[in-house]
């Protein structure tokens, strides 16, 4: 880990920050305790749009596109907490876990509506922009309100993969789970 995190006794401004995470989420996680070096940089994690209420989207479609954002990222230390709290919620199986990595829009265990999600993915990855024709997809299967949130996601989730990978964060004990290694 590059900068050092910082360690109980937080300050009060900072304490009530970690307080309004999910209980299950104690300790804070370490990309936490390291923005927790000045409270200003700690408050980027209260911005995720991926957990409104209500959400535009469905907490699967919020999974799969967030696994391929993270996979295609290479931010082990994301993808792995994200398997670890939520692919179950979401109805993933161990094949598209898998497939978040190593498949692609067209894997045979995506479902319809996932590949959608996958090809997002990938597309703001390798061109930083939407193609016209998955535009239209996407207006034909979510609200604008729901395009929005995706875009949004996704490019959260980038950023949380440059601080994770550009820190080195090592995975979280007990909840971290590495890349699956690839089939064959």
């Amino acid at each position: 880990m590059r900068i050092a995190p910082v360690h109980p006794p937080f300050t009060p401004k900072v304490q009530a920050l970690f307080d309004r995470l999910p209980a299950d989420w104690s300790p804070p996680f370490r990309l936490f305790t390291v923005l927790a070096r000045d409270e200003r940089l700690l408050r980027f994690t209260g911005s995720a749009v991926s957990y409104l209420q209500p959400s535009h989207v469905t907490p699967r479609q919020r999974e799969v596109l967030l696994l391929r954002v993270t996979a295609r990222c290479r931010c082990a230390y994301e993808w792995g907490m994200r398997v670890h709290y939520f692919a179950e919620e979401a109805g993933l199986s161990e094949a598209q876990i898998h497939a978040s990595v190593h498949g692609d829009a067209d894997d045979a265990s995506w479902l319809p509506d996932d590949k959608m999600l996958v090809r997002l993915a990938d597309e703001l990855h390798d061109t930083i922009a939407v193609s016209d024709a998955l535009w239209n997809d996407l207006r034909a299967a979510f609200s604008d309100e729901a395009i929005l949130q995706l875009l949004l996601m996704a490019g959260y989730y980038r950023t949380v993969a440059y601080l994770a990978n550009g820190l080195r964060l090592p995975l979280e004990p007990e909840v971290g789970r590495p890349f699956p290694a690839p089939r064959g």
